[in-house]
């Protein structure tokens, strides 16, 4: 859900954010604000919870803001802020990052934090109010918080992604840095999570989002692993190597049941669709969803295609990681390969996943 502009950056929330807004504002407004100012009306309770909770979802697009900013400054492009679970993250173009350019980025967003949650602290001192010195103690703390907990060194995180940055320049080697700073936040994941059990065990409570928060942080840092990894594989290899110059196509004035009965039974889930000699789109039968039996009847190719226009074409000597980078943006598995105004093939995301499965296992990655 898109929110507002921020020095030409979109800011959006993801749905799953709505959850832990209300979740926030439930916990601060039972627990957090009575047992540190006790004596106050219930409604004001529930209202310095959500006010607190909008505060706090502005310190942290203020944070990614923080990397945003440092990044356009060093000539990175960076799309959109987006709140989610767990946090935020900024849509930052990384594909070749340097490590000074990284590492600047990465410490922008805590050090903007411990900046807010000085400020916080200062406007608790100074001012008399019950309802503002019960809002600033909560979000000077947390804002001190967020900017400690993100300077861990474990990669995903800012302090992971700064560590992974001096590694880079280090060693050179943007895989081994990777590698070793994503062991880093699998490490301190454990600890999250067997604080979290140990937390559950002692009734202590926080220990489920200590569980949550480590799975995920877990999850992230192999991911993050794999991304480089598929990078560094696909990077090496041209689009024509793996390119298939006899490829179906389907026509786009045949009716959809006809395409339905015909290759139902093809392992691919997009096909070439061409009027002639000339390339029309792409039918991706992953994109469409249930079409009825009686419209299947009456709807054509062309009326289901994804028109050329939409799709952005791979040259045949492309490497294969821009190829996975545009199959994947347009949710197809196959994209047309052109060399000159000419389609000479088409390149199956089946075939880029058996090349790269091949790679990894048999150690040709990790050398």
């Amino acid at each position: 859900m898109k929110l507002f502009k921020l020095l030409g950056i979109q800011v959006q929330i993801h749905f799953s954010w709505w959850f832990i807004f209300a979740l926030l504002t439930w916990s601060l407004a039972v627990g957090f604000f009575p047992q540190y100012y006790a004596g106050l009306s219930s409604t004001m309770y529930w209202v310095m919870g959500a006010v607190s909770a909008v505060l706090l979802f502005f310190s942290v697009v203020l944070h990614e803001l923080s990397h945003s900013i440092v990044a356009k400054f060093r000539g990175i492009k960076v799309e959109s802020i987006t709140l989610f679970f767990f946090g935020g993250v900024a849509g930052i173009e990384d594909e070749d990052l340097t490590p000074k350019s990284e590492f600047l980025m990465a410490i922008a967003g805590p050090l903007f934090s411990l900046v807010l949650g000085g400020l916080f602290f200062v406007i608790n001192r100074a001012n008399g109010s019950v309802f503002v010195s019960a809002i600033t103690f909560y979000l000077y703390q947390i804002n001190f918080i967020l900017a400690i907990f993100n300077l861990v060194p474990g990669f995903p995180l800012d302090g992971g992604r700064a560590f992974r940055a001096i590694l880079h320049w280090k060693y050179k080697d943007i895989k081994k840095a990777t590698r070793i700073a994503s062991k880093g936040g699998k490490f301190f994941a454990g600890v999250l999570i067997f604080l979290g059990f140990i937390g559950l065990l002692s009734g202590t409570g926080g220990g489920l989002w200590f569980i949550l928060l480590g799975g995920f942080l877990y999850f992230i840092a192999g991911v993050s692993y794999q991304q480089v990894l598929i990078k560094d594989v696909l990077q090496k290899i041209k689009v024509k190597e793996l390119m298939k110059s006899t490829y179906i196509t389907i026509s786009p004035d045949i009716p959809f049941n006809e395409v339905l009965k015909k290759y139902l039974k093809e392992e691919q889930e997009s096909f070439i669709v061409k009027k002639g000699k000339e390339f029309v789109g792409i039918l991706n039968f992953r994109i469409l969803g249930k079409i009825r039996p009686k419209l299947q009847r009456k709807l054509t190719v062309s009326s289901l295609v994804i028109p050329k226009a939409q799709l952005k074409m791979l040259h045949h000597d492309d490497d294969c990681y821009t190829a996975y980078k545009l199959l994947t943006k347009n949710n197809v598995d196959a994209l047309p390969v052109v060399s000159g105004a000419r389609v000479k093939g088409v390149l199956l995301r089946k075939s880029l996943e058996h090349r790269l499965l091949v790679e990894v296992r048999y150690g040709v990655a990790n050398s």
